[in-house]
């Protein structure tokens, strides 16, 4: 568990290093708030909010840094870092994300390491790698038979599609994936996920986004098991 909370700390520092290079002019950054409502069949109702950093280092780079907290009492910090390669049609990235959540009303800490490889353009984004998580409830106790439960090498996937090319100052989006920035879950059992947002001007976008995820999706007992929808708002630098 030290091992985890160090790399996250490490990673988190180095993201902010990464942020206070980037000089003006150069690419925009951006800061976004995001309130919403959610449910699910463990939890109930919970309100979300969220706090998302995006750092475009240099046309070679980019990173990004997600916080939640929740009155379900689930908590989650990520980062994502990315090297992208400008391809004669679109762009090729290799992401590299760290999560961690901390359940606290399951008593439980969650730890998690991802890395896929992804292809984007104007209407169409893709993605497609592995993941790996410890789990470990709290108190932690090393002696015990459930002192930790690993899950390793699990797919990931993501595939987007846009109404407009991807730098309309307004799109609407639609994708499929069983991982965003808050959770990673198992392969068979995905999300659906809608999102649009509309430019005010220059350095202010609304977003609106939501998220439909049933109980599995390839099984015939794929029944509801969580909703959310969150109105945000991003300034860009």
């Amino acid at each position: 568990m030290k091992t985890k909370l160090l790399l996250l700390i490490v990673a988190c520092s180095l993201s902010v290093l990464a942020w206070a290079q980037v000089q003006p002019g150069d690419t925009q950054y951006s800061v976004s708030l995001h309130a919403g409502y959610g449910h699910n069949l463990t939890y109930g109702s919970f309100s979300i909010f969220d706090v998302d950093a995006y750092m475009p280092i240099n046309q070679y780079f980019e990173a990004e840094a997600n916080v939640r907290t929740s009155t379900a009492n689930v908590h989650t910090i990520g980062l994502q870092m990315r090297p992208k390669f400008a391809l004669p049609v679109g762009e090729l990235f290799l992401e590299d994300r760290l999560m961690a959540n901390f359940i606290a009303r399951d008593q439980l800490n969650e730890f998690i390491h991802a890395i896929s490889l992804g292809y984007r353009m104007q209407y169409v984004s893709a993605q497609l790698g592995l993941f790996s998580r410890v789990m470990i409830p709290q108190p932690y106790n090393r002696n015990s038979d459930n002192a930790r439960i690993s899950e390793s090498f699990m797919l990931l996937y993501r595939v987007e599609a846009f109404v407009r090319p991807e730098s309309s100052c307004w799109n609407l989006a639609i994708a499929i994936s069983n991982v965003d920035d808050h959770m990673m879950e198992r392969p068979w059992n995905p999300a659906l996920y809608l999102r649009g947002w509309y430019d005010v001007n220059e350095h202010w976008r609304l977003h609106l986004a939501g998220k439909y995820k049933n109980a599995g999706m390839f099984h015939m007992n794929a029944h509801y098991y969580a909703s959310e929808v969150k109105l945000g708002a991003e300034y860009r630098f």
